[in-house]
This record gives C-alpha cells, structure tokens and sequence, in this order.
C-alpha cells in the first residue's frame, strides 16, 4: 500500500496560509509520502501565491489527488487544476473570473494606472494560462470561463467541460495520516 497523506485546505490563498501548505508539502516529499490527497475548498486570494503553489503541485515526484470538498474559486481553480487527477463532491462549484485589484485612494499618474491595469491583465492570462496547461483544457475555453463577472460551474458541469474527471464524496479512512489548513 502506497505512502499517502490527506492534506485538507480550507484557507483563503494569501503568504501565510500558503507558506503553511508549501512546508507541509515540503515535508511530505522529504518524508518519501507517494500519493498525496487534496482535500481543498478555497475562496481564493493571491495570485502569485496562488500560481507558485500551483506550479509546486504540478512539479510533484508523486500521484496527487485533488478533491473539491465545497468551493473552489478565482485562484484556486489554477491550484485545484494542478493535481494529477481531481474530482468534485458533488456539491461542489468552480468560480472562474476576472482580476480584482484593490487600490488605496491616492492620485495616481497616467502611466502608473497603465501598469497597474496591465498588470492585472497579465495576472488574468497568466492563470489562464496555468489551469489550461494543468488541466489539458483548451486555453480559449478557459478564458471564456474568465469573463468580467465571472462563472460558476456545479461538479457536473465542471465534469462535462473536462476540469474534472468523476464526482465521488471524499472518505478519510480512519487510520489516515492528516494534516489541516485553515485561516486560523
């Protein structure tokens, strides 16, 4: 039976909760785990933490199994897409959305407000680009889920459109070896 541990992510994607989620990994690889299992439902956060955590999963030397446990949004779909195999309960959903940026009041030349518009243009191709990439979904279907306003998906239509291949309920087996992230 392989090495396997149950890692559930229930946080918001920002520096410390994914810093947390990084090191457990970290020390699942160090620990010689073979197969690692996702237990994620997130809102979504920070989209560099979000796309480096993403990349780390993606770059795993072992099989990792990602479950959509509740909702998994913004961000989070570029996570959730970077597992070996995912799977939605089935009262699962997937937001997919544009970029918001919260800007301080403050006068802002010409030139910064371009920088900043374009910044968040590039963050916006560049998760697109990562869930495509993941999920062997054609990059064109995924930028036409990133419309302004954005769109959720239950599990089957997420199942229909490839993001997910089955829509099973997650079970934890009594002697599983876990570990929690959450908020707090």
């Amino acid at each position: 039976m392989a090495k396997t541990k149950y890692i559930v992510f229930t946080a918001d994607v920002q520096h410390v909760q994914s810093a947390r989620l990084k090191q457990a990994i970290t020390d699942c690889v160090n620990q010689k785990y073979e197969e690692l299992y996702f237990l994620i439902s997130s809102g979504g956060g920070n989209v560099f933490e979000g796309l480096s955590l993403a990349a780390y999963i993606s770059a795993l030397p072992m099989k990792t199994i990602m479950y959509n446990i509740g909702q998994i949004d913004s961000v989070a779909t570029a996570i959730f897409a970077s597992g070996k195999e995912r799977i939605g309960s089935k009262n699962a959903s997937f937001m997919f959305h544009g970029i918001t940026m919260t800007l301080p009041a403050a006068n802002y030349l010409e030139s910064q407000l371009k920088e900043i518009y374009d910044g968040t243009v590039r963050s916006k191709k560049d998760i697109a680009r990562a869930i495509s990439t993941y999920s062997g979904i054609q990059l064109k279907d995924i930028e036409s889920l990133m419309i302004d306003g954005g769109v959720i998906l239950t599990a089957e239509q997420a199942k229909d459109r490839g993001f997910i291949s089955s829509i099973v309920e997650p079970a934890i087996p009594s002697n599983a070896d876990i570990i929690n992230i959450s908020n707090i």
